[in-house]
């Protein structure tokens, strides 16, 4: 199966760990668990997997993101997260189930918070 990308287009972020309004609106937002968070922050997983059900294809499918944000949890603007690049996804058998496979390789970090309240780090 092809790959599916977006557009991408870094200008519309700024240096705070916040996203522009216009940004916001081109950005996936995908929450994970803690240790998924602690498993990407380290490099060993490059590939987030969402099911494709209904839910997942109305915001992944045909959508013009140029950002990815992974948040550990939800809540306020202090917790762990990574932003990148959003390079698209691939449909893929993940546990005999068809998978969005998304890749968050290192490569496409713009920006990250490693820890509760800690620092931005680009």
């Amino acid at each position: 199966m092809p790959f599916h990308y977006s557009k991408s287009n870094l200008e519309n972020h700024n240096n705070a760990g916040k996203l522009s309004s216009d940004t916001k609106e081109r950005t996936l937002y995908l929450i994970v668990y803690k240790d998924i968070m602690e498993s990407i922050l380290s490099g060993d997983k490059r590939i987030e997997y969402r099911e494709c059900t209904d839910y997942w294809k109305k915001r992944i499918v045909d959508t013009p993101y140029k950002e990815l944000r992974i948040t550990n949890g939800y809540g306020n603007e202090t917790r762990p997260y990574v932003l990148l690049e959003y390079k698209g996804y691939d449909i893929v058998d993940y546990n005999g189930t068809p998978h969005y496979a998304i890749p968050i390789d290192k490569k496409l970090w713009i920006e990250r918070r490693e820890e509760v309240g800690g620092n931005v780090i680009k």
